[in-house]
């Protein structure tokens, strides 16, 4: 009989994670440099290399499952066209002037809550007459005679996307609906969310701002999901299906056309990878999820994750059924600077893909995390993906940093190293106790390509003695798209081992390379492998 495959692919800042699952629980898995391209391209050729490797003829596929930061990223880099509101008549300011709640205190000058320049300008936010009242009854028709001067402002502005708001929509969305189909017969090619879709709860603000966001995020993700669907259609495999933030797949066209569900959905398909691998164990954990651009922490109780109604993403609250994470700004691309107060500073600004750190040898000068761990020689000389690592340009990009702190090079990578951990650990502990959990009743889970290459330290200074490295930890978030909860129940076979020549125990300092990711074992701790693959560490009493 045919051996059955499923395949599930992420597309992180800095690699694409591809994964594949035969039935009987074999996994097969790569990482494949990002590089420069566009969105879709490295997907495909991410999965052509996995397909050549395994051996796997699309006949023999029965689904694929992606995941993607591009919802995001786009929240948190704000580079897409603005998008138009339309709001009952006596509220286009309200997604503006946003819940009254201070968080910086001490600064004198506070920021916008909501960005409005860059996701919908004064001049692209419009009323329009009609009401419907709390219990859902019309109590003024829709005033349908003004769609058409509005209409011809989109057409003026070259709006690609609008979000319409309505009081009450949520109990009677009639309204809205009839707004739409306004709107469409105008302008067929507008992409229209509505808030009784996208969000239908009460709270005006919440909901229209994440309605806002949901059309900010549909053109460029529409384009760039269709393009995708095309080229896995030409070569025979399964309709694609995509990771919801909420922890299920939902088929490609859906998630095109409600793009806000996909924001952090790698992050949660990485907590569901961790749930399927732990199994049995009920003892609380925390995840440390290290990428490219980011840390995500997470706390699993009973072997599961946890769930929050509202998220945030670069500030911006979405009131989104998500994994309950926390994101921080630190990766391995992660940019170091040296304040003029000569402390240190990690992100939250990231070389991402392109052109990533300077040891990728792609262009990159600015010094990062990445170039630190290489001139530590806490790297191997070729990352995952055949990405060879440039040493000398690595230490290049570090000298200026080293003479702003007055200190040698390998001590310079030591202080960029040791305040990455330190941030880690002050999220985790941050995270933790806020979930009334203490990070020393506690195992941290590494996962993700840089999560064990912290994760000792990040734990030491958290008050943790243990950690714990799952066998296919850099690919997590691409191997947990196939274990959601739509997906059945799946088991992971335990195939040769993911850690190459490791000696089964050893103590620290020491550099464990694999594969897909890179342990490091400081001074103080050992490690030894369990029979399911896991990489246990322990730090002495």
């Amino acid at each position: 009989m045919t051996a059955r495959w499923s395949l599930a692919v992420d597309m992180g800042g800095t690699f694409v994670d591809a994964v594949a699952l035969r039935r009987d629980g074999h996994v097969a898995a790569l990482k494949h440099p990002r590089a420069g391209r566009g969105l879709a391209e490295p997907i495909v050729e991410a999965l052509d290399r996995l397909c050549a490797q395994a051996g796997i003829v699309s006949g023999d596929v029965d689904r694929v499952v992606h995941g993607s930061t591009i919802v995001t990223n786009l929240l948190l880099e704000l580079n897409e066209p603005p998008v138009a509101l339309v709001l009952t008549r006596g509220m286009r300011d309200v997604p503006v002037l946003a819940r009254q709640d201070r968080k910086e205190l001490y600064e004198p000058v506070i920021k916008p809550a909501v960005p409005e320049a860059k996701l919908f300008p004064e001049s692209l936010r419009f009323e329009i007459g009609g009401r419907i009242d709390a219990d859902g009854h019309e109590v003024d028709p829709l005033e349908l005679s003004a769609v058409g001067t509005i209409a011809d402002a989109m057409s003026a502005a070259g709006v690609r996307a609008v979000a319409i708001g309505l009081l009450f929509s949520h109990r009677n969305p009639a309204h809205e609906r009839a707004l739409r189909a306004a709107l469409h017969a105008r302008l067929p090619d507008l992409d229209i969310s509505l808030s009784s879709e996208v969000d239908p709860q009460p709270r005006e603000f919440e909901r229209w701002l994440t309605t806002a966001l949901d059309a900010y995020a549909k053109p460029l993700t529409a384009d760039y999901l269709r393009t995708l669907a095309e080229a896995l259609n030409k070569r025979a495999l399964p309709s694609l299906r995509l990771m919801r933030s909420a922890g299920a797949t939902a088929p490609w066209q859906e998630m095109a056309a409600q793009p806000i569900g996909l924001a952090m959905s790698g992050p949660c398909a990485a907590l569901q990878g961790v749930a399927a691998c732990l199994g049995a164990w009920r003892e609380p954990a925390i995840s440390l999820d290290v990428g490219g651009t980011s840390a995500d922490i997470s706390v699993l109780r009973d072997g599961r994750p946890t769930f929050t109604e509202e998220l945030e993403c670069g500030g911006l609250p979405i009131r989104q059924r998500c994994a309950d994470i926390t994101s921080i700004g630190i990766g391995g691309g992660s940019v170091v600077s040296v304040l003029p107060g000569g402390a240190l500073r990690l992100g939250p600004r990231s070389q991402g893909a392109w052109p990533g750190s300077a040891a990728f040898g792609l262009g990159g000068d600015l010094p990062t995390l990445g170039d630190a761990l290489c001139v530590l020689d806490r790297l191997p000389p070729r990352l995952a993906g055949g990405m060879a690592l440039d040493r000398a340009a690595a230490e290049a990009s570090l000298r200026d940093v080293a003479g702003a702190l007055g200190l040698s090079l390998p001590r310079t990578a030591e202080a960029v190293v040791s305040a990455a951990a330190a941030g880690m650990a002050e999220a985790l502990k941050t995270h933790a106790f806020q979930r009334r959990l203490d990070p020393a009743d506690a195992v941290l889970v590494a996962i993700g390509g840089g999560g064990a290459q912290h994760a000792a330290e990040v734990a030491e200074l958290a008050g943790m003695r243990r950690g714990l490295v799952l066998p296919h930890a850099g690919v997590m978030a691409a191997l947990g798209m196939l274990c959601g909860p739509d997906e059945g129940d799946v088991r992971m076979a335990a195939n040769e081992s993911p850690w190459g020549s490791l000696p089964p125990q050893g103590e620290g300092p020491q550099s464990l390379f694999a594969p897909m990711t890179t342990v490091w074992v400081p001074a103080g701790w050992s490690w030894r492998l369990l029979p399911d693959q896991t990489l246990a560490l322990e730090a002495k009493v």
